[in-house]
């Protein structure tokens, strides 16, 4: 990820993810394909992430110093809004060339940023 993609201004309460052709990811076709384990994936194809970008603001909760020292866990936690555009596509050549653009701007109520430590960082 080149830098720069991802920051969080912790006293503003916001964030920010922007990624360009970043990954390769599995279209499974259906959300029921993704989320059952017994249901098959059928023909599962490969798909490319064009763009992500999430803007997390809004904070509506915040958890300040967690610590769960028996999971070697700690961090400090921002409920807020956030607002997402995605872009992907399947291969033509895999004979499905599909390609999803989400609207503008997707509008989610419920999401969390923060910063955590753990293991040997504990």
């Amino acid at each position: 990820m080149p830098e720069g993609s991802a920051g969080a201004d912790f006293d503003a309460g916001t964030a920010h993810l922007d990624v360009r052709n970043i990954c390769s990811v599995l279209d499974a076709f259906s959300v029921a394909n993704s989320l059952n384990p017994l249901r098959p994936l059928g023909n599962p194809v490969g798909a490319e992430l064009e763009s992500l970008d999430i803007e997390w603001s809004g904070v509506t909760r915040s958890v300040i110093g967690f610590s769960d020292p028996v999971n070697q866990f700690a961090g400090d936690f921002f409920e807020s809004s956030a607002s997402i555009q995605v872009t992907v596509h399947t291969d033509p050549s895999t004979g499905h060339g599909f390609r999803f653009v989400s609207s503008a701007t997707t509008a989610v109520n419920f999401a969390q940023f923060g910063r955590e430590h753990n293991g040997v960082f504990f």
